[in-house]
């Protein structure tokens, strides 16, 4: 645990503000006006007109001259593409996800928890004309997710507790799991199976099936799944073939990662 007089002696509090505004902008909120993020920082608009021209002079956010609106510009994409190149797993999964996807002909991908929510750091699209598409770097809820439901299985439990304490429960459709105690007998069957299932949670056109990945210390990192528009998938196909696929390939990543699949018995 960092020293806490250490913490406040180095602490740089215009620093802090610059990254906390940043942090504001994400997928729901590409674009902030001033007010916009005086009011989420809880500053004045002095300081945050200071903020946001700092961070605009080195080219971390842009200003549209028209609307007035700050989004963020190429200097936190590099930033961004650095971290993505320096994570074990897309590195180490890259191959297996090339293979997946042409051996399943369906689009793959790779993500990491990031407390209540997923993020894509990597993926081989489809080749079909009608397919997923999700950017690298984007959120979505963790919940109502293949990906997300497959990290989220393996984790120890007060963690769990944490996550769906801190989760924003949303219907987005029909199939979309609510609460707690319904999400924890889903994991419980993804525990069972070893892959986790998404039918239509969060689009409805749109079925998945992902495991979960391990580093070398037996921590759950990151999982892979396999999405499909739901008029090629039945869901006995994810259940019977693509379930205990993505699983095969979850593996081989883990072991090369140096984790141990221990034996069953």
């Amino acid at each position: 645990m960092p020293d806490a007089q250490a913490t406040s002696t180095y602490h740089v509090e215009s620093l802090a503000r610059g990254l906390a505004a940043l942090s504001l902008f994400s997928e729901e909120r590409p674009t902030l006006s001033l007010t916009d993020v005086s009011q989420l920082l809880d500053l004045n608009k002095t300081t945050t007109l200071r903020i946001l021209s700092t961070l605009e002079s080195l080219g971390y956010v842009t200003r549209d001259p028209q609307t007035k609106l700050y989004r963020p510009a190429l200097a936190v994409f590099k930033l961004g593409f650095v971290v993505l190149g320096n994570l074990e797993v897309r590195r180490v999964a890259a191959p297996y996800l090339t293979q997946l996807a042409e051996t399943v002909q369906e689009t793959v991908n790779l993500v990491v928890l990031d407390n209540t929510e997923v993020i894509y750091i990597d993926r081989v699209q489809s080749k079909h004309m009608v397919n997923s598409y999700r950017p690298i770097g984007s959120r979505l809820p963790a919940y109502c997710t293949s990906t997300g439901k497959a990290i989220l299985a393996f984790l120890p439990t007060n963690q769990l507790d944490q996550i769906l304490n801190a989760t924003r429960w949303t219907r987005y459709t029909e199939n979309t799991i609510v609460t707690p105690l319904a999400l924890k007998e889903d994991l419980q069957r993804v525990r069972e199976r070893g892959f986790a299932v998404s039918n239509g949670e969060l689009i409805p056109e749109l079925r998945a099936v992902a495991a979960p990945i391990y580093h070398s210390n037996g921590q759950v990192i990151a999982s892979v799944n396999i999405s499909v528009p739901t008029h090629r998938s039945a869901i006995e196909m994810l259940m019977n073939e693509l379930g205990p696929t993505v699983v095969n390939v979850a593996r081989q990543i883990s072991e090369t990662l140096g984790y141990s699949v221990p034996l069953a018995f």
